[in-house]
């Protein structure tokens, strides 16, 4: 699969020519629908993703695994009566936040969304230095149950006067990675507007996730349906996913643990330019070297892992709270003695197929792959990535009171075997790596993080080497 360089750039000016023309394309809105009276229920069909996050999330129904955590500190002086009032309108805002899930005859699930007015309490307690990392650990680790709870958790740990920890959790059926940010940055903008005296600045959302849900649902019964499984099962069969080398037998336990490495500033930007050049982003940048790292692993050329795809892509969903993805599983061919440009260059070939493809629900891929729905995820999703930015929230939500993001929450839980991010903040870029330790040790993987950094530091040297030369490893 060697390219000439002359190859590669008519290539990458045709492909970016495509993507324009596909980004210019015109899509039909999502339809708003009618909701009940204003002391009713409405009642929407839970969307695949939401019927996924339930199945997941009854397999393992005390674990809390499932779940969105974020958290900011507060400095200066806090009104909690203030911010009580500005959680109540968030709570308004966002159906997400006052939806829970009930099956239906026929075992169709249903998201119940409770009417405007309903309360969501702010909880708060007032902590010590020693015991606030203990507190912050039981308000992520207490289980949500999705058919009768409310499924965001907000809680503010006083320290003193002038210094608060909020902790943020969702449940995943009504959260995704987005959702902490929109969360804290609409109670920041709400928190101010209140206490100045001010109504709410933020405008009403165009839609919510149960338009999304009938709207999605609708699409999957089209003819575009046939379509999606043909193209994923072309794509995927015979894909054997690979993981790092393991230490334990991996399995259906949730107790994991998380790493974080910092990757040097000069190499994320020798990263950025390379994507910029070979019309790439840096998603692509940094999955093209996880195949790479995956296939010296295992000595296996045809490698594939998991991501998760946002529809945030859509205009009208861009500030609403809920669970707005998918996920897919995006193979690569590593035969033959590739460069790492021949890598990327494929993974952008096939990353901008597999996107347009998106709408394929996981678990009827693995069901057109013949395996049953719990064991197939299981087998086909053990590594999963990311490319990210860190929420932002590093602002002024008040008179003398500023928010600064929380990284290091007593988060002990891990959903799959091995999960690696590569997160960009206003602090640099690191690779944070979650993993079962009943698959993996702490050296392990930190081990596997470390090789990681060091292909990308050889990729922002020279990207043109053979990618099985190894003469990068440690």
């Amino acid at each position: 699969m060697t390219t000439t360089d002359g190859e590669l750039a008519a290539r990458a000016r045709l492909e970016a020519t495509l993507l324009a023309r596909r980004r210019k394309a015109v899509r039909a809105g999502i339809p708003r629908l009618a909701r009940s009276g204003p002391d009713e229920d409405t009642v929407f069909p839970a969307s695949r993703v939401q019927r996924l996050m339930w199945d997941l999330h009854h397999e393992h129904p005390e674990s809390n695994i499932w779940t969105t955590v974020g958290g900011v500190r507060l400095h200066g002086p806090l009104d909690t009566a203030v911010l009580a009032r500005a959680y109540a309108a968030l709570v308004d805002r966002h159906e997400a936040l006052r939806t829970v899930f009930r099956p239906a005859d026929g075992g169709e699930l249903l998201q119940v969304v409770r009417p405007v007015g309903h309360r969501v309490p702010l909880l708060t307690a007032d902590v010590s230095a020693d015991s606030v990392t203990e507190a912050a650990a039981a308000v992520i680790t207490a289980p949500f149950d999705p058919g009768n709870d409310d499924l965001v958790r907000l809680k503010v740990l006083r320290l003193s006067e002038r210094e608060h920890l909020v902790v943020l959790v969702l449940h995943h059926a009504v959260s995704d990675l987005a959702t902490t940010q929109i969360v804290i940055e609409d109670l920041g903008a709400l928190y101010l507007a209140f206490s100045s005296g001010l109504p709410s600045p933020l405008p009403e959302l165009p839609v919510q996730p149960g338009d999304l849900a009938v709207w999605q649902n609708e699409r999957l019964r089209g003819p575009g349906y046939r379509r999606l499984v043909d193209y994923w099962t072309r794509r995927l069969t015979g894909a054997v996913p690979v993981a790092p080398p393991a230490d334990g037998p991996g399995g259906p336990g949730t107790e994991g643990r998380t790493l974080r490495l910092a990757v040097p500033d000069d190499v994320v930007g020798a990263l950025r330019d390379l994507a910029r050049r070979h019309n790439s982003t840096l998603f692509m940048v940094t999955l093209s070297a996880l195949h790479i790292l995956l296939a010296r692993y295992s000595g296996q050329r045809d490698v594939t892992v998991t991501t998760p795809y946002s529809f945030r892509d859509r205009p009208e969903l861009g500030r609403t709270v809920g669970a707005f993805i998918n996920y897919l599983l995006l193979r690569a061919d590593l035969s033959g003695d590739p460069r790492y440009l021949d890598v990327l260059l494929q993974v952008r070939q096939h990353t901008a197929a597999d996107f347009e493809h998106h709408e394929l629900p996981l678990d009827d891929l693995v069901s057109a792959l013949g395996r049953a729905p719990a064991e197939g995820r299981r087998e086909l999703t053990p590594v999963l990535f990311t490319e990210e930015s860190d929420p932002d929230v590093g602002l002024d939500i008040g008179p003398g009171l500023r928010a600064e993001p929380v990284v290091d929450l007593p988060w002990h839980r891990a959903e799959r075997d091995f999960t690696l991010r590569v997160t960009s903040g206003a602090s640099g870029t690191d690779i944070i790596v979650t993993y079962r330790t009943a698959a993996y040790t702490p050296e392990r993987a930190h081990t596997v993080a470390a090789d990681y950094r060091t292909l990308l530091t050889r990729i922002a040297a020279d990207p043109t080497f053979r990618v099985f030369d190894q003469s990068d490893a440690t």
